[in-house]
């Protein structure tokens, strides 16, 4: 065993120049092990005494990321040296190595290690140049920002970036000052503030000052370490040489740039990022099919559709309670059918709705949207329909059916547009389908109190079977209803307000925007006075039902696929796609191993939810956690 270590030192590149008696000698310390699949020759954050040497078979050095994601940090093979960083440095494991099918390594003691340093200059600087390099490589691939770049380019990257350690209270940029820098956090949290506003909270995996850096003007808030933390630091010409070389990292601070500041998204700052304005945009008043939206290789995972279950326990819940209540007709039964009568198909819908968004709310959210329809929206139209219809009285001709279904239409959805503007003011709720969600929240929380009150009409003459029959047919035919009428309406107003990524950083309103919003509101009235319209008989109803039921769903489907494919595209282009990660992993997939699936993420700063696999938020930009 002596004379094979001592054979494979001498021949090892980063001995020439030790005396054989130092080979010798540490060879006598070097014991050989072997390793199957999945085995762990090192664990991260551990303490190491000694480090390996690969004889045969494959490995993967393995980390979690900056934002607690684990990712292949690096896949090696015959010959190479792994873990003497943690000794050479006297630091904690970085990073885990695992076996990758068979393996066959040397293992060398920290002593022996040690005195090999020590007897050669040559080995000691190599291993001092090499140990600050793949420290520095290993940060920067954890570093997600950097995710699309190639493995052994982002080695020379390494080179060209410092690591600074700070301390709590230290200030890194001040407000108006100009940065010529680019800082990545590896570890601690960040406050931004704008005089005595905070802006934001940034934590490991963010990055700031790349707003100096393109748009050339001084820094707009100031930067304090809020605890001691490290940072990774890129001059201003590696910076623009990274963003010149590599095109899903120009894309991605393009969209950051324009979720943050788009009023900066000048002609210089887009010639800077090679982007013209018609190509960055994800375009979700156009065709919606931006460049990312259909490329393959995206790192966002399917997020799995909870909403039938959600009817089928609502469903159940309603069919339990409509036997009992019209068994026992009892008060308890009859009002608790009531209830849960009037929110299973309100409730679905926009379960099922919120089931495709991709950038959605918490629950809690919706629930809260849901409410105020009913706590403003209901009132409000209940109010001025008996001042205008009751007050001045309707006549019975179709002229007068016709016009009192107009303004039964435009009264109903004015009020609820209204409770939608309220929560779309914010700048967040930049998506179209926030709008869409947000609008089928409001007309269902509508709908839902309206059909226990038309089930209260029914109660007051003792008809509980009358009453049970309205709730199901209700219930059934709630898509087609208030839901679908505000969601279209919401989307309309959505393109009058300029909202989504298509608008951001443009000056003013565009006609087509304005013609869309028109269109959008007048065919959500149009749809709302046809299925109220009193028609002589049940088969014009009938007719006039299926239609405005067949058109609006197809609308309502049509925004939201042009929604779906927005966010796809906003989502994919702040998390650029892991072709290095994916290749590296390949060896692992071949070996046996099966992938992990990912959890939900919940944005700290914006609260937004996004699918698994996302590393930084589509809705603000910032790093997610785990």
């Amino acid at each position: 065993m002596t004379t094979m270590a001592v054979d494979f030192l001498r021949s090892h590149p980063l001995f020439r120049g030790v005396p054989v008696p130092e080979l010798e000698g540490a060879a006598l310390s070097m014991h050989e092990e072997s390793f199957h699949g999945g085995d762990s020759l090192i664990v991260e954050g551990s303490y190491g005494n000694s480090c390996y040497f690969i004889m045969s078979g494959q490995v993967q050095v393995v980390s979690r990321n900056l934002v607690g994601q684990t990712v292949t940090l690096d896949v090696l093979g015959e010959g190479a040296l792994i873990g003497e960083v943690a000794l050479f440095l006297e630091e904690k494991r970085t990073s885990g190595v695992q076996a990758i099918g068979d393996v066959t390594a040397l293992r060398l003691e920290q002593n022996a290690f040690s005195r090999l340093a020590a007897a050669s200059p040559m080995f000691h600087e190599s291993l001092s140049f090499s140990a600050r390099i793949r420290t520095m490589h290993a940060m920067l691939s954890k570093a997600t920002i950097w995710a699309a770049i190639p493995n052994a380019e982002l080695r020379g990257l390494a080179e060209v970036t410092v690591r600074r350690k700070v301390y709590k209270s230290d200030v890194i940029l001040a407000e108006g000052t100009m940065s010529d820098r680019f800082y990545m956090i590896a570890e601690g949290r960040f406050e931004v503030r704008n005089g005595r506003r905070r802006k934001a909270v940034y934590e490991a995996g963010d990055y700031f000052g790349e707003m100096d850096l393109l748009s050339g003007e001084a820094h707009t808030g100031t930067v304090t370490a809020l605890e001691n933390g490290e940072l990774m630091v890129m001059g201003r010409d590696e910076f623009h040489f990274v963003l010149q070389q590599y095109e899903p990292v120009r894309r991605q601070f393009y969209e950051v740039l324009r979720i943050r500041r788009p009023d900066l998204l000048n002609e210089a700052v887009s010639a800077k990022l090679q982007f013209s304005e018609v190509a960055a945009a994800t375009d979700p008043a156009g065709t919606g099919t931006g460049a990312l939206a259909e490329s393959a290789g995206s790192p966002v995972q399917v997020k799995k559709e909870r909403w039938m279950d959600v009817v089928l326990i609502l469903g159940g819940l309603f069919v339990l309670l409509t036997i009992l209540a019209a068994w026992l007709k009892q008060p308890l039964w009859i009002d608790a059918a009531l209830v849960a009568g009037g929110f299973v198909g309100p409730v679905s819908f926009v379960s099922y709705l919120r089931s495709s968004q991709l950038l959605g709310f918490r629950p809690m959210r919706l629930a809260l949207v849901f409410a105020s329809s009913a706590v403003i929206a209901l009132p409000i139209a209940w109010l001025l329909e008996q001042r205008w219809l009751v007050h001045y009285g309707v006549g019975a001709g179709a002229s007068d059916h016709l016009k009192a279904a107009a303004l039964v239409a435009v009264i109903e959805e004015a009020a609820k547009l209204l409770v939608c503007l309220i929560f779309l003011r914010s700048r967040r709720q930049r998506f179209l389908m926030d709008a869409i969600v947000f609008g089928a929240s409001v007309g269902m929380g509508f709908a839902a109190i309206e059909s226990i009150l038309y089930g209260l009409t029914y109660l007051q003459s003792h008809a509980t079977t009358g009453m049970l029959a309205v709730l199901w047919v209700r219930a059934l035919l709630s898509p087609f209803g208030h839901g679908t009428w505000t969601a279209i309406a919401a989307a309309g107003v959505w393109y009058g307000m300029g909202r989504g990524a298509g608008h951001a950083g443009r000056r003013g309103i565009s006609p087509r925007s304005l013609l869309v919003m028109a269109a959008l509101l007048l065919a959500s009235i149009v749809l709302h006075v046809v299925w109220d319209y009193r028609y002589d008989t049940a088969l014009s109803k009938l007719i006039g039902m299926v239609a405005v039921g067949v058109i609006g769903i197809g609308l309502l489907y049509w925004l939201v696929r042009r929604g779906s494919r927005e966010e796809q595209s906003m989502l994919q282009a702040v998390n650029p796609e892991q072709q290095i990660e994916e290749r590296l992993l390949s060896a692992a997939v071949q070996d046996g191993a099966s992938a992990v699936p990912g959890q939900t993420l919940v944005c700290e700063a914006c609260k937004t939810v996004s699918p698994p696999g996302s590393r930084y938020c589509g809705r603000c930009g910032q790093a997610l956690k785990l």
